[in-house]
């Protein structure tokens, strides 16, 4: 496996009763913790904090880290968006099978309608976003801030623009529009990752710092697992040092539940084919000679350049019967009173023996353990090398990136994206980091890369991920060659690019894959306004006026019946955009019925959405049953439909309607 939850194992923490109950205040404060880790920027609540990021009151005095545009950003993330996802059957590739899904569309929005479908779903999030490189990035024109704005918000000039300071930088005035855009859209994606959910993202130099303070500011620097330095090639232009790398920052959702529940990365070493192929013949060489073995083995790893993976490996380095080993420590990590003892004469370390008397008997009966001549020094155990083949995902990746643009070249068979991130690390990554079953969510898809390395993850270890991807249908950059070359070759935005990719590497790598794709449009929905008194209308006129408004239709004309299913399957339950659905027909009224791509727990019962007039022999006729969700139009049912079904379905009944009417029970 690739995720290990190893609770329980030898030499692992043992669990207690607790005495009492756990204290409400505790409870209390972990809640807060899980919903507004903000609030907590040194593990303790800051009450500022707190109703800072709650919208209320003054901004907080504590060392926080805050930029212009900070506001707009928390007011982005928290708006609700009447935006819905629009399925394209025709765009899709195997869409009746596919458990993956691309959509075009703005993030923010998309990220928002996932909510009801998939919070506490997502397993890992990896982002690629826009590098800002200072000069300009995607979303400038949404979230620039002029130079004016910039020296008030930062308490440089006064309103009247009378300097404050005795120097003024404006350079942050670069950083604030990036800043922003990423701010909202980290604080909804967080939402959406389980509770040993792990949040990824590159960057470079530019904004590597920043992101890592806003990360904190999201997701509590308590949070934070790691930086991985990702080494490619080195710039031949470089003027000062060699550069040409890039970083991915980690971070847990809940890093304190992933040690509690022991909870281990692990991917499978590099380099160890070499070594197992070179002590085979060695062993055809020698025999059963392995002082031999040994020796010979030693001078091939001395002979081993030091980028040769298979020499990170080289302190196994002994040969016996059973394989390769090096002589292991055997003493406990931690102190447990319980492994304190004597064994053969040889006293215990300081913390106890790793193992209790009965596991160190196995391993004396099993030739393990090796027992120095003299009695004061260490007894140790023969670790080996085919016992321990994975370990946790190196901090530093070696990878030329220009491979990956090579690869999508030929693939695209012209040049159409710069540099895309290669799939066979994103693979290694997804590999170590997630399991079967696992959801992975790229909001800043780019080329796709992250789905297709999914794609060529999952028959390397049996295991079955799904992917949801989201990229902006934003227009190529005509500046760049490829951004010329994409235009020419027919891709009007990035997003077409994305799908194409996909598209080309389900033929490649066969096997039935596809995915769905959906985009982000205005609602099919009418949006309720507020009806006002006219001039000369009495207390009734005005009541008369506004239950003829109340009784128009939901729905605007010409709506395409499928697309407002969709829609509100996903914005009135945890319907996902995987969903089966199935249409049936009866007295010329269309039912369409929803059900889960993979059977869930959540799910017990089916959801129904029907748009004409629904009757109670409809309901008959589908098998209605009372486990069953029931979404009808309020101006086509009438009104012993509802009274009907309410006490059955209560508030599995759910009605689109203007106004939201009162059924008694």
């Amino acid at each position: 496996m690739s995720v290990d939850n190893q609770a329980g194992a030898a030499g692992g923490e043992v669990s207690q009763v607790q005495i009492g109950t756990e204290d409400g205040h505790v409870g209390l404060l972990a809640q807060l913790r899980e919903l507004v880790p903000g609030a907590f920027p040194d593990g303790e609540l800051d009450q500022g904090l707190l109703l800072s990021e709650l919208g209320f009151g003054e901004p907080a005095q504590s060392f926080t880290f805050e930029w212009p545009g900070m506001a707009q950003a928390r007011l982005e993330a928290r708006s609700p968006t009447t935006a819905t996802l629009v399925p394209d059957p025709e765009a899709s590739v195997n869409w009746d099978e596919a458990g993956d899904v691309l959509i075009e569309g703005d993030n923010l929005q998309v990220l928002k309608l996932l909510k009801n479908g998939y919070a506490g779903a997502v397993k890992l999030i990896y982002i690629d976003p826009p590098y800002n490189t200072g000069e300009s990035f995607t979303y400038n024109d949404d979230f620039s801030v002029s130079e004016s704005e910039y020296l008030i918000a930062t308490g440089q000039v006064d309103e009247q623009g009378q300097a404050l300071t005795a120097k003024k930088e404006r350079s942050g005035r670069k950083h604030a529009p990036w800043l922003t855009m990423m701010s909202s859209r980290l604080a909804v994606a967080r939402h959406l990752l389980r509770k040993d959910g792990v949040f990824l993202a590159s960057i470079d130099n530019n904004e590597v710092h920043h992101l890592r303070l806003l990360l904190d500011a999201v997701f509590g620097a308590e949070n934070f697992v790691d930086m991985i330095t990702w080494r490619g090639a080195r710039k031949g232009d470089a003027k000062l040092m060699g550069a040409g790398q890039d970083y991915i920052l980690i971070y847990a959702k809940d890093r304190a539940y992933l040690k509690d529940n022991n909870v281990r990365w692990r991917e499978r070493k590099d380099g160890l084919e070499p070594i197992y192929e070179k002590v085979s013949k060695l062993r055809e060489k020698h025999g059963e000679d392995y002082e031999a073995m040994t020796s010979a083995l030693r001078d091939w790893y001395k002979s081993l350049a030091d980028d040769n993976p298979s020499k990170a490996h080289d302190y196994y380095n002994r040969v016996d019967a059973r394989g390769i080993w090096f002589p292991d420590n055997i003493s406990s990590p931690n102190f447990r009173e319980n492994l304190i003892y004597e064994w053969k004469g040889y006293s215990p370390p300081e913390n106890g023996w790793r193992y209790d008397r009965d596991a160190m008997q196995a391993l004396h009966d099993d030739g393990r353990l090796i027992y120095p001549e003299d009695k004061s020094r260490r007894v140790q155990i023969k670790s080996y090398l085919h016992m321990h083949e994975t370990w946790a995902p190196p901090s530093v990746i070696y990878r030329d990136r220009r491979s990956a643009s090579k690869q999508l070249d030929e693939l695209m068979g012209v040049k159409v994206f710069d540099d895309p991130k290669s799939t066979d690390v994103l693979a290694r990554l997804f590999h170590a980091l997630t399991d079967d079953g696992d959801l992975v969510l790229d909001f800043f898809a780019g080329s796709g890369s992250s789905g297709q390395a999914i794609w060529e993850q999952n028959p390397k270890d049996g295991k079955i991920r799904r992917w949801i991807l989201v990229q902006r249908p934003e227009s190529p950059d005509t500046t760049s060659d490829s951004g010329k070359n994409a235009l020419l070759a027919g891709y009007k935005t990035i997003f077409e690019i994305t799908a194409e990719r996909l598209r080309r590497a389900a033929v490649q790598l066969g096997g039935g894959l596809g995915f769905r794709l959906f985009r982000a449009r205005e609602t099919n929905l009418i949006i309720e306004k507020q009806v006002f008194a006219k001039d000369g209308q009495d207390a009734r006129q005005h009541l008369a006026q506004m239950l003829f408004h109340a009784g128009q239709p939901p729905v605007k004309d010409g709506a395409d019946p499928a697309a407002v299913a969709w829609e509100v399957v996903l914005k009135a339950t945890n319907c996902r955009l995987d969903s089966r659905v199935s249409v049936s027909e009866h007295n010329g009224i269309k039912v369409y019925e929803f059900c889960p791509f993979v059977a869930e727990p959540r799910s017990t019962g089916r959801y129904f959405i029907s748009l004409d007039a629904f009757t109670l022999d409809t309901a008959k006729h589908i098998g209605l049953t009372d486990a069953d969700s029931l979404i009808l139009r309020g101006d086509k049912v009438d009104n012993e439909v509802t009274l009907t079904l309410a006490p059955r379905l209560r508030s599995k009944l759910i009605l689109l309607e203007r106004v939201a009417r009162e059924v008694s029970l």
